[in-house]
């Protein structure tokens, strides 16, 4: 009696397996662990809160080359990153972008303003409707790079956390502010993080490919770069 065929199967592609759970763990991809909605929201808006009122200080004691830090799109979205990596639901990671941009506006008027500074409504406006759109984005980026189960998904969220920070550093700091040592700091920065986020990601550890993990976040920079090089452009045409 001959076994029956095997049923037909459709080919991977590179987002297959996103936010599918895993048989043993019941969790999303990239196993067990992680924070659950109601803790990494309420994490996200104490996170915002404080690096928003840190940010605000640091703009006056942090030596050249590195005062840029605190007064840069980078620094600022880096902790929806990092929220959106303990998240155990993606919706809940982008919430918490969103949420981390907030509070940073929040805390840094508000601490901006003891301190004895005008505060522009119309500049608080602007930099809450950024925090809508980078907050869900790099938000999202830390669920992938910390859950994905596909390498190009996790790497792609490595090389937009790095892109940012390699975009203003050529756009911001090297062509339109000139400001030589704050564009290297942003690159060396945008640089390291491309290639320890890459080597580092889940996909990339369980695999054993960290290697692989660099290069496809490298290669991600292809797209991110010119993305974000365009919304350099754009921010300093509103700004200004």
């Amino acid at each position: 009696m001959s076994r029956p065929a095997a049923p037909p199967t459709s080919p991977r592609t590179p987002w297959a397996g996103l936010g599918r759970r895993t048989e043993r763990s019941g969790e999303p991809d990239g196993g067990p662990g992680g924070l659950g909605a109601a803790p990494v929201l309420g994490a996200a808006v104490l996170i915002g809160v404080g690096w928003g009122a840190a940010t605000s200080g640091l703009q006056t004691v942090l030596p050249w080359p590195f005062a840029g830090l605190a007064n840069a799109v980078g620094p600022w979205v880096a902790p929806a990153f990092l929220v959106g990596a303990w998240s155990r639901r993606p919706w809940a990671a982008v919430l918490a972008g969103v949420l981390v941009c907030f509070g940073e506006v929040a805390g840094y008027y508000a601490v901006s303003a003891a301190r004895g500074f005008g505060v522009n409504p119309a500049t608080v406006v602007m930099w809450t409707a950024t925090g809508v759109l980078g907050g869900p984005v790099l938000g999202m980026a830390g669920w992938c790079w910390r859950r994905a189960r596909p390498l190009r998904v996790a790497a792609l969220g490595a090389a937009l956390l790095g892109g940012v920070f390699l975009a203003e550093g050529v756009v911001t700091y090297g062509v339109y502010l000139r400001y030589t040592g704050d564009a290297v700091v942003f690159c060396v920065l945008g640089a390291v993080l491309v290639a320890v986020l890459g080597a580092t990601a889940s996909a990339a550890r369980a695999s054993g490919a960290r290697a692989r993990g660099v290069g496809a976040a490298a290669a991600w920079l292809l797209l991110v770069l010119p993305l974000g090089a365009a919304g350099e452009v754009l921010l300093h045409l509103v700004v200004t």
